[in-house]
């Protein structure tokens, strides 16, 4: 341990973050492991990857999918076996990689989905058939059985441009339970309902704060930074569930006026906020976090301690 320390103690910041992504491909936590392929990339991250792909164990294989995502570019025959493997959860995360890959026939692969039997597959689905334009087949969505099918293909062919789709959206949440409004209302200004802006508006000061949270994104959808200060107040909830909400809502939207309460959030002492707000720095100003993702390297956590090795040589390499 010693020796590994003094080791540690003379390699530059680079080798560091490569030593670490290296030491975590044989970590004993799973999570940690998936995470660190990802990060290093390449042909030992993939060699990881889809060796856990190929457990039989549904959550394993879920969760190296969910955090590959379009990071890693996975096997074609895979990313098929995925789309039709008898569990839901493993067929929705392949489905979110087919939604944004280009490399396979992704268009035949999403219309199979959007008869799966699981509603998040084909709420997936159809939000992956916009980029092919596809108005008639987007419009079967809006006649789901499941409310949220029906709101993600509203919101798809909304931002495709056709008109009423924040409308139907707002119907559809007339008949729906309190913890899809904020779902809703992000699919509304998705669909680039600036009409409903002072609703918005309102509700950054009402409800729940998870609900603010979500008025400040869908205000931040439709280019109003109003809820800014709502976003930075989430970041120093009480609750740490809220806290990785604001996290995950600023890995998604660029707003620089709150990096300083980010970097304070990579504290945490609920190590999956820290993580959510040390990847939401390597989103978007990863060159100039470079020393905090240097501090963070020699943090306590493993996963942290691979999260910020990656967030670093993102800085370093501008990726």
């Amino acid at each position: 341990m010693v020796f590994s320390l003094l080791l540690n103690c003379g390699l530059s910041p680079e080798a560091r973050a490569k030593s670490i992504l290296e030491k975590g491909l044989v970590d004993q936590s799973l999570l940690v492991r998936i995470n660190a392929a990802v990060e290093l990339g390449g042909e030992r991250g993939l060699r990881v990857i889809t060796g856990l792909l190929q457990s039989e164990d549904a959550d394993i294989v879920t969760a190296a999918l969910n955090a590959t995502n379009a990071k890693i570019l996975l096997p074609e025959s895979l990313v098929i076996a995925a789309c039709r493997n008898s569990s839901p959860s493993v067929r929705e995360a392949a489905c979110r990689i087919v939604a944004v890959r280009e490399d396979i026939d992704a268009k035949e692969l999403l219309l199979q989905s959007t008869h799966d039997d699981y509603a998040g597959v084909r709420a997936v689905a159809y939000g992956g058939l916009t980029r092919f334009k596809e108005h008639e087949l987007l419009k079967q969505g809006l006649r789901d059985p499941d409310m949220r099918v029906r709101i993600a293909a509203a919101e798809a062919l909304g931002e495709m441009g056709m008109t009423n789709m924040a409308d139907f959206i707002k119907q559809e949440l007339k008949k729906a339970t309190p913890d899809a409004l904020g779902v809703g209302m992000v699919a509304m200004a998705a669909a680039g309902d600036s009409a409903s802006i002072p609703i918005f508006r309102a509700l950054l000061d009402e409800g729940t704060e998870d609900l603010r949270v979500d008025a400040a994104e869908a205000l931040l959808l439709l280019n109003d930074h109003t809820g800014v200060d709502v976003l930075r107040k989430a970041l120093q909830s009480d609750d740490p569930f809220v806290r990785i909400h604001a996290a995950e809502v600023l890995t998604r939207h660029e707003v620089p006026q709150t990096y300083d309460q980010l970097a304070a959030v990579t504290q945490d002492r609920f190590v999956n906020v820290a993580v959510q707000a040390v990847r939401a720095l390597a989103q978007h100003d990863a060159h100039n976090q470079k020393k905090l993702f240097t501090e963070l390297m020699n943090a306590q956590n493993s996963l942290l301690r691979v999260i910020a090795a990656g967030a670093y040589l993102r800085g370093q390499h501008g990726t």
